[in-house]
């Protein structure tokens, strides 16, 4: 194997291990975002988990083909690299339609969050609703819809001030002072932005690791042939 052969497997191999420890990263991020995320579910259950579900078997799937062509890599095996691409180009094609949709429709994601927490906020006697309101409070760091003036009464909810005791006095020089929408509403649109520009960032790498990959299986199958010429 030549010069170019050895340092396209070289940068295929590093370029994977890079790729393996995003997907570790994306699927440690989306646990961690399934489990605490359980605050948000009563207001958007379904979007919520269908995305964080998504990324998760997004995550864990990177990291197994990455694992796959650094062990095609190593092994200079043409027929493992060849799978390999082929079915990397189908994780990229998903990562890109994940990325540009993550731009595009976050907007529309948040507009929808905003809706179902004024709801929420405007049948705050609702006991149920309420918890939620408490658990979203303490959560994002906020209080009231728009802010504590949102809370007629002298009385803030404890949760206003970060406090779990539901019985505890909340004084309002120690209130949160950013108001749940907006602050939960900019929250969600950095959040898909950053999602955005994670999976087309990976993407990109992935195509570098799709054109290698096929490079090296096409240079291995020649040295076979030549060796058995």
């Amino acid at each position: 194997m030549g010069f170019c052969e050895c340092s396209i497997k070289f940068v295929l191999f590093i370029f994977n291990l890079a790729c393996a420890l995003l997907g570790l990263v994306i699927l440690g991020v989306s646990v961690v975002a399934h489990v605490h995320g359980k605050t948000f579910k009563t207001l958007l259950e379904g979007e919520i988990t269908t995305t964080s579900i998504v990324m998760i078997v997004l995550g864990a799937s990177v990291f197994i083909i990455a694992f796959f062509g650094c062990c095609g890599a190593i092994r200079d095996d043409s027929c493992m690299l060849t799978t390999y691409g082929v079915i990397l180009s189908a994780i990229l094609l998903v990562q890109v339609a994940i990325g540009i949709l993550a731009f595009v429709y976050r907007g529309k994601f948040a507009s929808n969050f905003e809706k179902e927490i004024e709801k929420t906020f405007d049948d705050y006697k609702n006991p149920e609703d309420m918890a939620t309101i408490n658990e979203i409070q303490k959560a994002v760091e906020c209080c009231g819809l728009n802010g504590p003036d949102f809370w007629s009464s002298s009385k803030l909810p404890p949760s206003c001030c970060g406090l779990s005791d539901l019985t505890a006095t909340c004084d309002r020089s120690h209130t949160f002072i950013d108001g749940c929408e907006p602050k939960i509403k900019t929250l969600i649109k950095q959040s898909f932005k950053l999602l955005g520009i994670i999976a087309l960032s990976i993407a990109g790498i992935e195509l570098i690791c799709v054109i290698f990959a096929f490079c090296l299986s096409s240079s291995i199958k020649r040295e076979q042939l030549r060796a058995y010429a």
